[in-house]
């Protein structure tokens, strides 16, 4: 069951005592956590367009499904990192929702922590797909004849 910003705004404030600092410090791990993940979404991809350097045409020569399905994956991927990027490892310094009521700074970035999970999940589903294209292209080359 998921819990509204503000009920979680108020639970991470009584886990911490009160104390906003550790409060923000809790959010900021958090933010940190999704950021790492985005890089690894990135880093993959960049593996992806990679191999397409390396071996995309040779892919492709294999038939036109496979040249279809390796232009696919490669605007796929490509579509992943923009939106990984924009999304999720778009800066937004936490100091810049400094308010004067706590939980009203807590539930600013606990919306904005919540936002950024959502586009990394679609982002990951996007690469999925995008690495889909390419496993089936690299399929489609390999049950190819060798000429």
């Amino acid at each position: 069951m998921k819990i509204s910003p503000r009920k979680e705004a108020h639970g991470i404030l009584q886990l911490t005592e009160q104390n906003s600092l550790k409060a923000l410090e809790i959010l900021e791990r958090q933010l940190f956590v999704l950021y790492s993940r985005a890089q690894v979404l990135v880093s993959l991809a960049g593996v992806v367009i990679t191999v397409t350097g390396f071996s995309g045409r040779r892919i492709a020569g294999t038939s036109q499904p496979a040249q279809l399905l390796v232009i696919g994956g490669l605007a796929t991927v490509l579509v992943c990192v923009m939106w990984i990027y924009m999304k999720v490892m778009r800066i937004n310094w936490s100091t810049t929702e400094l308010c004067e009521d706590p939980v009203e700074c807590l539930v600013v970035l606990i919306e904005r922590r919540n936002e950024k999970t959502s586009a990394y999940i679609v982002g990951g589903y996007v690469l999925f797909i995008g690495l889909a294209f390419y496993g089936i292209a690299v399929s489609l080359m390999l049950l190819h004849p060798m000429i």
